[in-house]
């Protein structure tokens, strides 16, 4: 009877074994099946989605319950019910086919974006596929951003297309107007002789008697009798008085139009340079003089750099940094015995968006200057009429206006094998006339008939 005991009781033990060994076992996921593509199941918080497994379902597991959660409505369909935002996984075991793995993203339902139809986005995954700008690039990137600042950030392989390539026209224009009034009069005796004549500007350089004592009687524009030596001066004298009127107006108009063009890779930068440079000595050793000299070179004239960014077919940023500068000798100084000028600049510093084509005016320059000085005698040049024999006048006026405009273009190079516009002066090639050809012939229209080479 124990033995029989024991017998049923060996017997349900078994039993038992193996009930808790089936309830212990967990199908394993074969190299296959992990390899293969998961599919991802986007569902919106708040709502369920249905799937519909491959065979009769055994067991489910969610990776993160916060997310989202599932239930087996019957044999072969699995519920979902979507949480909060975020990724997680699912596995769907069946019978006679394993377990099969499931992306699911909870995430609010959005339009799609044709900008990001060939890019593959996990949310707080990675990025993989091309954009077709570096705009498009930047809306993926912050749709996959972690919202937690401590999770790590997604892997990003993928490429941003588009055109790469961007030729800037840049226009400088600047224009000086000038304006200057002077007058002067000067009066003194010089002796008996009667003088008297008009001279042209910077033509007359003094005034007096002829004879041995013509220096006791001569005023040149070194002694600051003569008001104004690049003026018109008017001579006029007898019976020992000699008066000398001095008028001027001046008007100037100078005109300087620089139209540089670069072209360059999207982010990288591109230099221009349209001037000279300038040897500028510096002095070595004590301040006091006595040590060798060295000469360095400072440039000047139009300078351009620019820096231009595709951020996509249409949009274009462009940093640019024009400046325009001039040699200015009115300023200059003296370095032992060598004057150096000064440089007048006219710079700007900024980063512009347009379009393919569109025109920006970076910066516009207006500068009016006014000098009014009257130098006269004190107390005799205020007289009404008669003051204006005892003071002289000078009046200048400087108007500047500077400009500068770009205009970025995106580019292609030429193609392989095709015929490149004629450069300037292509003309001049076969321009060799001979000495008959040269006399009879040529009109001065140098190089213009492109076959013989000489003028039509």
């Amino acid at each position: 009877m124990r033995f029989s005991i024991g017998g049923q009781l060996s017997r349900v033990l078994g039993i038992a074994v193996v009930a808790v060994s089936t309830l212990m076992h967990v199908p394993r996921v074969s190299a296959a099946e992990a390899a293969a593509p998961v599919e991802t199941i986007t569902v919106e918080p708040g709502t369920h989605k249905l799937i519909r497994a491959k065979g009769p379902v055994s067991r489910v597991a969610i990776g993160e319950p916060k997310i989202a959660d599932v239930n087996v409505v019957n044999g072969r369909e699995v519920l979902i019910n979507g949480k909060s935002g975020g990724v997680t996984s699912l596995l769907v075991w069946t019978r006679g086919n394993g377990a099969t793995e499931y992306r699911i993203a909870v995430a609010s339902a959005v339009a799609p974006d044709p900008e990001l139809s060939a890019l593959s986005i996990q949310p707080g995954g990675s990025l993989d596929g091309t954009t077709p700008s570096l705009l498009a690039h930047r809306k993926a990137t912050l749709s996959t951003s972690p919202r937690d600042k401590d999770s790590p950030a997604p892997a990003d392989r993928s490429f941003s297309g588009g055109e790469t390539q961007v030729m800037s026209q840049v226009k400088i224009v600047e224009v000086n107007r000038t304006t200057l009034q002077q007058y002067g009069i000067n009066l003194f005796s010089i002796g008996n002789n009667a003088v008297g004549g008009v001279s042209g500007p910077s033509s007359i350089a003094s005034a007096g008697r002829s004879g041995s004592s013509a220096l006791l009687s001569s005023f040149t524009s070194a002694t600051g009798f003569l008001p104004i030596g690049d003026a018109f001066n008017i001579v006029f004298g007898n019976n020992g008085y000699t008066g000398i009127l001095s008028v001027l107006e001046r008007k100037g108009l100078a005109r300087t139009l620089a139209e540089p063009s670069l072209t360059a890779l999207s982010g990288q930068t591109a230099s221009f340079l349209a001037g000279g440079e300038f040897p500028y000595p510096v002095p070595q050793g004590s301040a006091t003089g006595g040590g060798a000299i060295t000469v360095q070179f400072r440039e000047f004239g139009v300078r351009l750099n620019l820096t231009p960014t595709v951020l996509s077919n249409n949009r274009i940023a462009v940093k640019v940094a024009p400046e325009v500068s001039d040699l200015d000798f009115t300023n200059a100084v003296t370095i032992q015995g060598t004057t150096v000028p000064g440089i007048i600049i006219r710079r700007t510093d900024t980063t512009v968006e347009l379009g393919d084509g569109e025109t920006f005016v970076l910066s516009g320059l207006v500068s009016n200057n006014l000098t009014n000085n009257v130098d006269k005698v004190p107390w005799l040049g205020d007289i009404p009429v008669l003051g204006a024999f005892f003071r002289s006048t000078s009046i200048n006026r400087t108007e500047k206006e500077l400009i500068m405009i770009i205009t970025p273009h995106l580019v292609r190079p030429l193609a392989r094998g095709t015929q490149t516009p004629a450069l300037p002066g292509a003309g001049l090639d076969n321009y060799r006339p001979k000495f008959a050809e040269t006399m009879f012939l040529e009109t001065g229209d140098f190089g213009q008939d492109a076959e013989t080479g000489y003028s039509k």
